[in-house]
């Protein structure tokens, strides 16, 4: 996605999350370090500020470009060159045990803070990536691929909302909600009278508000995305990301109206847009079955359930093409008794467009279009009707 002149502005169906339904994992040691510099002094060493604690472990990475690594970290020193087996809250370099030589790493985040390509709520929600940019915003505000990389994972982060609603609520998960059922939403008085719409990225950073409140206070949150919080505002509101840390930020009305009137905004969150295009002759398209990942697995597993709900789609099958100029894109390939196919196209996009992240663009064709690609599809196809 492209977040360009974004730098000067800074059914009643729904997703609870209650933690108090909920077994949740014992606290370990968590951490972030954005990348500040990467060296090659034979191997490759990350520098950067680790905030937290991490140890030689294997962590995950988060690249700009939207590609997820887990690597093996080797060797830790500090900021003077001291060799650690553990280090917390200080400057850092770290080696791993294999890395990919061609990867950019100039704003990559490393953490044991498990990444989360989509909400689940049978887990304590995580943001690691945006929770690492928040803490360095103060110190890159002024770069703008930083601001584009913060703008653009703060709308496609998920955050935990607090409510209060009327009536007993039991259960944890996706629930439907009585006709009558109310829902309260909190507000916090911020200085010169404003008041901000509290969202949080983890449940650590909700504690440290609820440990605030009066004592046994239920608490109830759902889990809500970007435009889910617009719909949250009233008039000219705003909102504040973790407003008692461990870093805050808040979002006033102009701020907001900038992010969604944004090309990057309205390519991820506008009306799609199908276009057609018609293959020229001699181009030269790699063609190969994706590596499974976050990214992957998710779409997979969209398209899935996408053919479960279809009827009259026959087969789904999902490729990973790379045309001359090198842009990739995810080919779909359907069977469908149906002569309408653009509708699916366009409701498939809806379905997993939140989900791309390295991969942004999807392509699609019938089964007949493809033919193109019967070489290739060795593999049983993803989905086939029964």
């Amino acid at each position: 996605m492209f977040w360009n002149k974004i730098k000067d502005a800074f059914s009643s169906k729904k997703s609870i999350d209650n933690k108090e339904n909920k077994s949740v994992e014992t606290v370990k040691n968590r951490f972030t370090m954005l990348v500040k510099s990467c060296k090659d002094t034979g191997s490759i060493v990350l520098k950067g500020y680790v905030h937290g604690t991490v140890s030689k472990e294997e962590v995950t990475v988060l690249f700009k470009s939207g590609k997820v690594s887990h690597l093996k970290i080797v060797k830790i020193t500090d900021g003077a060159g001291n060799d650690l087996e553990v280090i917390k809250d200080s400057h850092a370099n770290i080696w791993f045990e294999h890395i990919d030589e061609s990867d950019d790493f100039k704003y990559a985040l490393l953490t044991n803070i498990e990444f989360q390509i989509e909400s689940d709520v049978n887990k304590a929600v995580e943001n690691p990536y945006i929770l690492g940019l928040l803490y360095e915003y103060d110190n890159y505000y002024k770069d703008e691929d930083f601001v584009n990389l913060f703008f653009r994972e703060m709308v496609s982060a998920h955050y935990l909302l607090p409510i209060h609603m009327s009536g007993d609520f039991k259960g944890s998960g996706e629930t439907v909600l009585k006709k009558d059922t109310k829902i309260n939403i909190y507000g916090i008085n911020l200085e010169g009278g404003v008041t901000a719409l509290p969202v949080f990225t983890d449940w650590t950073a909700l504690k440290n508000w609820a440990d605030k409140g009066p004592a046994n206070w239920k608490q109830e949150t759902i889990i809500v995305r970007f435009p889910d919080i617009l719909g949250c505002l009233k008039n000219d509101g705003g909102f504040i990301i973790n407003p008692y840390g461990p870093t805050s930020f808040y979002m006033n009305s102009e701020n907001i109206n900038s992010i969604v009137n944004s090309p990057g905004y309205q390519s991820q969150f506008g009306e799609a847009v199908i276009e057609k295009k018609v293959t020229k002759g001699g181009e030269e398209n790699l063609l190969v079955y994706p590596s499974d990942n976050e990214e992957v697995s998710a779409i997979k597993k969209r398209l899935i359930a996408f053919g479960n709900a279809h009827s009259e789609i026959k087969l789904i099958d999902m490729m990973l093409r790379v045309d001359e100029t090198g842009t990739k894109s995810y080919l779909i390939i359907m069977d469908i008794d149906d002569e309408d196919v653009r509708k699916y196209y366009k409701s498939v996009y809806e379905s997993c467009r939140d989900l791309l992240r390295e991969v942004v663009y999807l392509d699609f064709a019938t089964l007949k279009q493809a033919d193109f690609a019967s070489n290739m599809m060795k593999q049983e196809p993803l989905y086939k009707k029964n």
